[in-house]
């Protein structure tokens, strides 16, 4: 079979996304970061994320929000305040022509001993292949900090566990249920396209309404989040169906 080349970046797959109703309602406006772009959407949220189009890991990502002087820029653990969008625009304008960002409304995450989450769903064929959740996990940033990435320092944590606060027990069941169906209903979506692939990993944050929101999927989902888990049954899980063949 001839190997296919993937160049779809994080604005080309919301744009493929946002065609199918199943799950264009839970898409954060996403668009490429242009100037103009980020003051039409500073206008309409409270806050925006700017990412690379391409990348992994959480490296790059700013956060963009409003405050009674003016607006804020954070990275990592460090907030700048500019005056004015502007102002605020031209501080990153060199990193933002070195490479295509995109710019994306920000989510109010849920938040756990006041830290911020967000969820990894693997998705991945069985035999037959049908596409079905292998493993959930919830990801808790560091303390002040703006990405929830494993690798930029976020904590793998059961999602039972971070929803304590926010879900009683039997809420708690059907909606982790709801989460991963979710997961498996985007991945469906994104294989129309990505049609070689075997796993996905949707990265989904919940807002204070307890809505879900995907925001991105990826076609390289890495496994090792799964095994810093102390009950490894989802791991193994997830390492059995990724040595099922084609």
């Amino acid at each position: 079979m001839k190997r296919v080349k993937y160049k779809m970046g994080k604005l080309g797959k919301y744009r493929f996304m946002k065609r199918f109703q199943s799950i264009s309602s839970f898409l954060p406006d996403t668009r490429i970061a242009t100037k103009a772009n980020i003051k039409a959407m500073i206008r309409l949220y409270e806050s925006l994320y700017l990412k690379p189009d391409t990348g992994t890991g959480g490296h790059g990502i700013y956060k963009i929000g409003r405050t009674k002087n003016g607006f804020s820029l954070r990275s990592g653990t460090a907030s700048r305040h500019f005056p004015t969008i502007d102002a605020l625009y031209r501080s990153i304008h060199s990193r933002l022509i070195q490479r295509p960002f995109v710019v994306q409304k920000g989510i109010a995450v849920l938040k756990h001993n006041d830290r911020a989450f967000d969820i990894r769903v693997m998705v991945q064929k069985n035999k037959h292949r049908q596409f079905i959740p292998t493993g959930i996990v919830g990801r808790l940033a560091r303390p002040n900090k703006i990405v929830t990435n494993y690798h930029s320092g976020g904590t793998p944590l059961p999602l039972e566990l971070l929803l304590q606060s926010h879900l009683k027990r039997d809420a708690r069941k059907k909606y982790i249920q709801s989460i991963e169906k979710l997961g498996k209903t985007a991945s469906e979506v994104l294989a129309k396209s990505y049609k070689t692939k075997r796993a996905f990993g949707v990265d989904i944050a919940v807002d204070s309404r307890m809505k879900p929101w995907i925001l991105e999927i990826n076609t390289k989902p890495d496994m090792s989040i799964f095994n810093a888990l102390k009950n490894k049954t989802m791991y193994r899980r997830i390492l059995s169906y990724a040595h099922i063949t084609k």
